[in-house]
């Protein structure tokens, strides 16, 4: 797991609105696929995901109920504090509880 601190833009790509992580951030993460993030953005409830920008950096996407929320608006600086989520973490209590979970007995 990895704390990510940052201060960055909010940008516009497209038709989403999103806020990138520094070149240095996205090689300590090591990872060049999706993350599982939570914490904080500008001191408002994140949970949500990394996604690879294809250049070897992360951005996360910042939803309009959170844009209205914490009143930012494009070119605004945002604080982000966020964590790297293992989701590996507890699968083997999961593969266990599959078969059994709401499946019934066998036939």
């Amino acid at each position: 797991m990895a704390d990510i601190h940052f201060i960055g833009p909010l940008v516009r790509r497209g038709n989403y609105y999103c806020v990138e992580f520094p070149r240095f951030i996205s090689a300590e993460l090591n990872s060049r696929s999706r993350i599982k993030v939570k914490g904080t953005i500008n001191g408002g409830d994140y949970d949500g995901s990394a996604f690879p920008t294809g250049d070897g950096r992360h951005f996360i996407m910042i939803n309009a109920r959170l844009r209205q929320k914490l009143g930012i608006e494009v070119g605004e600086e945002v604080v982000v504090i966020l964590d790297a989520i293992d989701e590996t973490a507890g699968s083997d209590d999961r593969a266990e509880a599959a078969p059994t979970a709401g499946l019934g007995e066998p036939s």
